[in-house]
């Protein structure tokens, strides 16, 4: 494989972090503003609403848990979409798409917190693209590191 360029996990952290918070709250927030808030009254959610929190933080730990996977101390991380190895530890012994499990959980979350239809409507858009991301994904993977890829999907659940 090509060198690629390289940056310190730090740089990747802080934008996952940044493009996480934009892509699995600030969008969110803004859909659930254009149509009926189901279940809130007053301006308020309620309790049945706040239910969706809980979906919300396992998503948003579920992430974190994938970064933390994804680099070791020390390292630099290559600018590619190509990846240099396959991961199969931490959260990826239970699912192959660990990161579009959770922000599905996030997104699935913010529709129940929010009681938005509209909201609801962009979970099942994302889940749709994410399907296609996930074939074309899975390709790249099975060309890149054949056996290795084809006993590790044969062990791992595409989902959970």
């Amino acid at each position: 494989m090509k060198d690629r360029p390289r940056v310190p996990p730090s740089a990747v952290v802080a934008f996952s972090f940044v493009s996480g918070y934009w892509a699995h709250v600030a969008i969110p927030l803004a859909l659930a503003r254009r149509g009926p808030r189901i279940g809130w009254v007053e301006c308020r959610p309620r309790s049945v609403n706040r239910f969706g929190l809980l979906s919300v933080g396992l998503g948003a730990i579920g992430l974190a848990w994938c970064f933390l996977t994804h680099y070791a101390p020390g390292e630099t991380v290559p600018v590619s979409l190509v990846p240099e190895r396959l991961l199969t530890a931490g959260p990826y012994r239970f699912s192959r798409n660990p990161i579009y499990l959770s922000e599905q959980a996030m997104w699935l979350g913010w529709s129940w917190f929010f009681g938005s239809p509209v909201v609801a409507g962009c979970t099942l858009g994302f889940a749709a693209f994410m399907r296609g991301a996930i074939r074309r994904e899975e390709m790249t993977l099975e060309m890149r590191f054949g056996d290795s890829w084809h006993e590790y999907a044969a062990q791992v659940p595409r989902w959970l």
